[in-house]
């Protein structure tokens, strides 16, 4: 099997996470799972490192095309210390944590892992393997993904800028912390959202905002009407944007359960 990068190996890792969430049988399994992976990341300054770059780019939001440009250009050079054969060597105590099945196909931050797994390799290659094509494709997916404006996950974690021990515990404290109080309802939607397509969730939104108008447009009292018209019209301008299309999707959800 290839040796895959840190990215792709660390967003399988946390699907497990999410996905246990919901199956108490595999959280217990999951989390170990977790934490053995930071532990060979941990004892690897090369994983390390990698682990650093890779959050860096995929979190770093810049405007200008220049300034975005020199943000990889330093990451991507942090890498000129090592060969190409010392990274494989590392990369492959990965392989236990990850098999090809796992790998989301069709999936952003997977295009975006290995645009930036791609940069590394090219920029160490000898003069004469040096694919410039494939340099011009992975870099422009790199640079249109920091020029774009970053939304907040649906699931909070601690922000990483130093891997150690604790770092995956207070991940799972977090998300069990965040979630605790979920209904079957709750936990069903949060699952949803997960698993859904862009397409999927505009529909899902489109949904819960005709239910959420039907309530509203149901309730008769005098004294509620001036809240209830503000509430629907609100509403209505609701629109689908990838950024901000969970977060309103939740919102009707949590509107609905009061108001049912």
């Amino acid at each position: 099997m290839k040796n895959t990068n840190i990215g792709i190996a660390n967003l399988i890792i946390s699907n497990k996470l999410k996905d246990s969430y919901f199956n108490d049988k595999l959280i217990e399994e999951s989390k170990k799972v977790a934490f053995d992976f930071f532990d060979v990341v941990k004892s690897s300054p090369i994983l390390q490192l990698e682990f650093k770059v890779f959050n860096n780019i995929e979190n770093k939001h810049i405007d200008s095309d220049i300034i975005a440009t020199r943000y990889i250009d330093n990451n991507i050079k942090l890498f000129e210390v090592f060969t190409i054969d010392e990274i494989n060597a590392e990369r492959a105590k990965l392989n236990a944590f990850v098999n090809e099945n796992s790998i989301p196909e069709d999936n952003d931050k997977v295009l975006l892992y290995s645009a930036i797994d791609n940069l590394i390799k090219e920029s160490l290659n000898d003069n004469e393997n040096i694919d410039v094509d494939n340099i011009h494709e992975s870099f422009t997916l790199v640079l249109n993904h920091i020029k774009e404006p970053k939304k907040k996950t649906l699931v909070e974690t601690a922000e990483v800028k130093h891997i150690d021990e604790d770092v995956i515990e207070i991940a799972v404290n977090k998300f069990n912390e965040k979630y605790e109080s979920l209904n079957e309802d709750d936990r069903n939607l949060l699952k949803i959202l997960i698993k859904s397509t862009d397409k999927e969730k505009e529909a899902l939104l489109e949904t819960y905002k005709t239910e959420s108008l039907t309530i509203l447009e149901g309730i008769t009292k005098e004294s509620a009407k001036d809240a209830i018209a503000t509430s629907i019209q609100k509403i209505k301008e609701m629109m689908y944007k990838k950024d901000s299309v969970e977060d309103n999707i939740i919102r009707l959800h949590e509107l609905k359960k009061e108001l049912l």
